[in-house]
């Protein structure tokens, strides 16, 4: 009789986002190319919310939609009840950005408990948001670790398996870098099945300290001219996306008098070395097709803008119709408090 350590394995895959989607794909293929080492994966994901105007479009996260596109089993949970009530029962539970704890309860009926992959080289950047901070950080290096599933604390696990530093490049934003870092954690997820390293794991020691890189606070997007430097901004944008600042409005509409900051949504920020008239943080002016905003240490560029209640407009546009919507404020950007 074989071992319970040969036997084909019966896979519990959570997962939900394109971070995800790479390891589950790389668990997959090793199931259709070796059934004996692979016997079931079934993949626990989100529920289906409603998104959109008026809450009407029904989207399936991306593990979702690969797990259906390769007919393998869906159950969905969005809570530990809902992990606790799937009734199969499988020998490993591979979690890869699933962002939900995996009961304590859930791990103690498989037979050799659960890995997770992690986007940072741990302890460092425990947490949600490894990818985001590092870039924030400027950090020159990242990497992935696989670790095994702490019962009742996010990132506590022991560390069985990590790679090298991995260079962060100059033009990497969110969706590049996690791109990269998703092909790295499959080859080390891949490796942790195929040399059976979940089983009786031994912990490899990091030489990197705990960081936590907490859930992405709303007060992150928003930029302080006063404090934030060109470099720091740029990388905030290259691991947020769009970054928001506000603009005072003075104007009299619908017989109305109007005298408070609108939102102002800033997309392609660039670091920039040119000749410029703004010289106060949140000064901004018209350049060369860009919009030119005053920073802490210099200045940066900005693509495109969406002034409150309006669409993503050009620099020019939005200079052109800024005295009717915010009559005679001065091109100054501020910070709401």
């Amino acid at each position: 009789m074989k071992s319970k350590a040969l036997t084909p394995l019966r896979l519990a895959f959570f997962g939900s986002d394109a971070f995800s989607v790479t390891s589950l794909a790389r668990l997959n293929t090793l199931r259709l190319e070796n059934p004996e080492l692979i016997a079931q994966l079934d993949v626990i994901t989100r529920s289906i919310k409603p998104t959109g105007r008026n809450l009407k479009t029904f989207v399936d996260v991306p593990v979702g939609q690969f797990a259906s596109s390769q007919n393998l089993p869906v159950w969905r949970a969005d809570s530990g009840k809902d992990i606790l009530n799937i009734s199969s029962r499988y020998d490993l539970a591979v979690a890869v950005s699933y962002g939900r704890l995996i009961p304590g309860e859930f791990l103690s009926r498989t037979t050799f408990g659960g890995i997770n992959v992690h986007p940072s080289l741990l302890p460092q950047y425990s947490g949600s948001s490894p990818i985001q901070y590092a870039l924030m950080d400027d950090q020159k290096t990242t990497g992935v670790t696989v670790q095994t599933l702490h019962p009742t604390k996010f990132d506590h696990g022991a560390i069985i398996e990590q790679s090298g530093p991995i260079v962060i490049e100059e033009e990497d934003n969110f969706l590049l870098l996690l791109q990269r870092l998703a092909g790295v954690g499959a080859d080390l997820l891949e490796n942790v099945i195929v040399s059976r390293k979940y089983i009786d794991p031994l912990e490899v020691k990091s030489s990197q300290h705990y960081s936590l890189a907490s859930k992405i606070s709303p007060k992150k997007y928003q930029i302080d001219w006063q404090k934030q430097t060109s470099r720091q901004i740029r990388r905030a944008s290259d691991a947020l996306g769009a970054l928001h600042t506000y603009k005072m409005v003075d104007i009299v509409k619908k017989k109305k008098h109007v005298h408070e900051l609108y939102k102002v949504i800033l997309e392609d920020i660039r670091e920039v070395n040119i000749p410029t008239c703004v010289t106060l943080p949140g000064q901004f002016e018209l350049g060369d097709r860009k919009m030119l905003i005053k920073t802490l240490d210099g200045v940066v560029s900005v693509g495109k803008l969406k002034f409150q209640y309006c669409g993503f407009e050009s620099p020019e546009t939005f200079m052109k119709l800024l005295p009717k919507r915010a009559g005679d404020t001065g091109q100054f950007f501020e910070l709401q408090d």
